[in-house]
């Protein structure tokens, strides 16, 4: 009886109980909101690679997220020291799920995608806004291509089996998947693409509304193999370089963007939104073709091109969202010495040249 006593409580404290209770609520609500509205409405991230020996500390780099003004970052491996930096900094996160560990993520038998989410993920579910999981990196045409879709389909259970509906699966591909690019109108998958790329796409369209494919674009290396334009690389074209039908392209990545709709959209999976997982130009390593200015001059219009929230000539009313890539130069990074000179800022902090991240109200 003294247990019983004790939760009694009067109508008039039963009601302001009530209250207090609605005004938690509320208020818990409205924390959930503010920590998704990052994801919901800032459309310009930052990739953070970490092959190197001398990358600065999670702490530091945290830093360095809010003194450029950068509100999404996207992780390319998991990262618990990181994550653990980006506690309650109103900063969107994507993870990726690196290609050495898809064939961890894909076993059937262990439940291998619930310890990464475990580990990775479900710690920092209402201590940051997650808007992606990626499944590998440019994985197709890889040695780990045959762990893509069952890694992914994992992930997804594991996500269902968690309720958490509101982080998107994905996966990063590179223009490499595609036969054809010019014009846009014609782009396809490659032959030895097209029946994995159908079918990831396919679970991606299934798995929740809005379904996204990442999308890795370089048009620097397009140019630096003598197949475009500098002006037409850089976002600084004069006249339109490409005339397909009734659309005109100024620049190589509204082109690709565009031909990697064309494709989706000839196995009728053109409702997959497409987001540009990174895209960036090296400031050294590859003489002429790799310069602080250039650098420079293709990545500031690139995230003023993707804050501007702008669709694309054959698709004017879908913005595109979008991440640079990188952060940080990084001296270990397999591809040679110009992939190794991608970063925004060198490891000592210092801006590799000049620049702004823009910003709506800028």
């Amino acid at each position: 009886m003294a247990l019983i006593t004790k939760f009694r409580c009067s109508p008039t404290n039963l009601m302001s109980r009530i209250w207090i209770a609605l005004i938690l609520s509320g208020l818990a609500t409205i924390h959930n909101h503010i920590r998704t509205a990052v994801a919901d409405f800032d459309a310009l991230g930052v990739c953070l690679g970490t092959s190197g020996t001398d990358i600065p500390d999670p702490k530091t780099t945290v830093q360095l997220l809010h003194k450029y003004g950068f509100k999404k970052v996207r992780l390319l491996s998991s990262n618990n020291w990181m994550m653990e930096a980006l506690i309650n900094q109103n900063i969107a996160v994507t993870i990726g799920i690196a290609n050495e560990e898809l064939p961890m993520v894909a076993d059937t038998i262990i439940d291998n995608a619930g310890t990464w989410y475990n580990a990775n993920v479900r710690p920092y579910i209402s201590k940051m806004p997650i808007e992606y999981i990626v499944i590998g990196d440019d994985a197709i045409l890889s040695p780990y291509s045959e762990f893509v879709i069952p890694a992914m389909t994992n992930i997804m259970q594991v996500l269902r089996r968690f309720d958490q509906g509101s982080i998107k699966v994905t996966v990063a591909v590179s223009t490499s998947v595609l036969e054809k690019t010019f014009p846009p109108s014609q782009g396809i998958f490659k032959a030895r693409t097209r029946n994995i790329m159908v079918d990831i796409l396919k679970a991606i369209a299934g798995y929740k509304f809005s379904p996204v494919l990442m999308v890795n674009v370089y048009p620097y290396r397009y140019h630096a193999a003598g197949l475009i334009l500098q002006d037409f690389a850089t976002f600084t074209a004069h006249k339109p370089a490409i005339h397909d039908g009734n659309n005109d392209y100024w620049n190589m990545l509204d082109a690709l963007l565009d031909a990697f709709v064309t494709a989706l959209t000839r196995e009728n999976l053109g409702s997959i939104r497409l987001v540009v997982g990174a895209s960036g130009w090296p400031s050294a390593g590859n003489g002429r073709f790799t310069t602080p200015a250039l650098a420079a001059t293709y990545n500031q219009n690139f995230m003023r091109r993707i804050v501007r929230r702008q669709g694309t000539p054959a698709h004017p009313t879908k913005p595109i969202d979008g991440f640079v890539y990188a952060l940080f130069n990084e001296n270990k990074k397999p591809g040679g010495p110009a992939d190794q000179h991608f970063g925004l800022l060198k490891t000592d902090k210092t801006p590799a040249y000049s620049f702004v991240v823009p910003h709506y109200w800028r």
